[in-house]
């Protein structure tokens, strides 16, 4: 079992953390939806882990019920296991929040469309997107706080 890795945490107010691996993550209150966006030359398993649970941290102390992340890692080292990567972000707490997600690299979208089915399968709201304006859209829809109000495509 892997031991949770304690990273530098800034207050509330603070928006940036440094991760592993020259790794960044910023956050922006955007009013409707908690803004995460993480960058660094390379990615893998333990990054973003790292960078999930900074994440959690943050919903959880800022009561955060909708999340949009943008991810502009470099290309991925290691063996990508998309059920160990979900099972492992849901268990850091986001049920109860809606979760969208976009990546910079078209050419990951197969995979973390992958990720999304997987999610979705465990009774997670989340979808990933092309771009920051489509996944800022999906948030923005319906004015309910609660993820469980109706949604309208």
């Amino acid at each position: 079992m892997q031991e949770a890795v304690n990273y530098s945490q800034p207050p509330i107010e603070s928006a940036v953390y440094e991760l592993p691996h020259n790794t960044q993550l910023v956050f922006e209150d955007r009013g409707s939806y908690l803004y995460a966006e993480v960058s660094g030359p390379n990615d893998s398993f333990e990054i973003s882990m790292a960078y999930w649970m900074a994440i959690a941290e943050q919903v959880h102390l800022r009561g955060t019920r909708r999340l949009l992340v943008l991810e502009r890692l470099g290309q991925y080292h290691g063996e990508r296991d998309m059920t160990l990567m979900i099972d492992s972000i849901i268990a850091l707490g986001f049920e109860n929040v809606r979760v969208a997600f976009v990546d910079a690299f078209v050419e990951d979208f197969p995979i973390v469309e992958q990720g999304e089915i997987l999610a979705m399968e465990r009774g997670i709201e989340g979808r990933v997107f092309g771009s920051v304006q489509e996944a800022d859209r999906w948030l923005r829809i319906g004015a309910s706080d609660h993820v469980d109000a109706p949604i309208d495509p």
